[in-house]
């Protein structure tokens, strides 16, 4: 096991404050606790999340859980996808396989949030921490060395505090950081389903309709998909029959394109949804905020626990918010745009050049890679 830093005893003995228990705020505190240092993790929620929420996890944040152990638990319970078609209404136009580049770990796995969180949440407590839930941040304050915060009516220090607590953060409100940006203006929805006749397992598929919404049916197992659409009736939305043996959830929601000016200061900081929002065309948002976690960790590592030298997590990770948000914002255009018939053979050019293996290959790692 990787020791702890050399670091003063009075910060050894005053404990992280990690508030959130999603995939940020576990990433964050098994990190720390691999390497024995003080954590306590709090979540405001009764219990485990039982929604899926984020599904398609990346290379980059996989080669993250596999420090901690979690990686082969993740792989193993996942649903690879060996397959991405592209549909404009009706007509299939654009294959990739995703499976064939020689770097193993150069694969796209779906699980359902809940799940990944289940699995991180078990190692975690095999370092003797465990999720606190229904506790609730009430109040922060920095009046000596280390902050203070008040959870559940009782105030105590802690040598630093991570806000993973989402969109509506109150570590960022404390911090007086706006979420800056703007929200799209038409609902998306989703609809988590059974239906095992779909296709077969492990098909990624994407429906350009030729109104300029987008439908995409993302495989969570062999019989269960996640539709994503840009309209407010994700199943109605779906241009084509699927027989749904049952529905596990749906729903609508707004997408908001935003980011925080810094992600902190100090010894209190934010990550993942607490720091920035945008489309989930690319399925970027919880593997960010592992990444988020991760660098946070590592900063404070080889910062021995000082908060000197910390805001060059801001700087660097601000600059990869804002280059996902780039990157997921140009997909999501290039997606909606209203299909036409140079849209069209745009995109069966693209797809016999993808049956050549390089290009196969070369089109892939830019989609996991970046």
């Amino acid at each position: 096991m990787t020791q702890a830093p050399n670091i003063s005893d009075a910060t050894q003995d005053t404990p992280v404050l990690i508030v959130g228990a999603g995939p940020t705020g576990l990433t964050a505190a098994l990190e720390l606790a691999r390497r024995e240092i003080p954590v306590r993790i709090i979540e405001r929620r009764e219990g485990p999340s039982a929604l899926s929420r984020a599904v398609g996890i990346m290379p980059w944040a996989m080669d993250i859980l596999d420090k901690s152990g979690a990686g082969p638990l993740v792989r193993n319970a996942a649903q690879p996808v060996h397959r991405v078609e592209v549909w404009t209404d009706k007509q299939q136009t654009m294959t990739l396989s995703m499976d064939v580049d020689p770097d193993p770990n150069v694969r796209l796995f779906c699980l359902p949030q809940n799940e990944t969180e289940a699995i991180l949440a078990e190692k975690l407590a095999g370092h003797g921490v465990q999720v606190e839930y229904e506790k609730s941040l009430e109040g922060i304050s920095e009046e000596a060395d280390f902050p203070k915060a008040t959870i559940n009516s009782e105030t105590k220090s802690y040598a630093f505090i991570l806000g993973a607590d989402g969109v509506r953060s109150m570590v960022r409100d404390y911090l007086g950081e706006e979420m800056q940006g703007y929200d799209l203006p038409t609902k998306w929805s989703i609809a988590d389903v059974d239906a095992s006749g779909w296709t077969e397992p492990g098909v990624f598929r994407v429906y350009l309709k030729n109104d300029g919404n987008a439908v995409f049916v993302i495989p969570m197992s062999p019989k269960r998909y996640r539709l994503v659409a840009s309209e407010p009736d994700a199943l109605t939305a779906l241009p084509v029959e699927m027989k749904v043996e049952h529905l596990h959830r749906a729903g609508d929601f707004t997408i908001g394109i935003r980011q925080a000016g810094s992600y902190g200061r100090g010894r209190i900081w934010i990550a993942g949804d607490a720091a920035h929002t945008h489309s989930p065309v690319g399925g970027r948002g919880m593997n960010l905020g592992i990444q988020d976690a991760d660098e946070w960790v590592e900063r404070l590592i080889t910062h021995r626990l000082e908060p000197e030298g910390m805001q060059g997590y801001s700087d660097a990770r601000h600059a990869r918010g804002k280059e996902i948000i780039e990157f997921t914002e140009t997909a999501r255009k290039n997606v909606m745009a209203e299909s036409s018939l140079t849209k069209t053979l745009a995109l069966k050019t693209v797809g016999a050049l993808g049956g050549l293996m390089p290009i196969n290959r070369k089109l892939v790692r830019r989609m996991l890679l970046t």
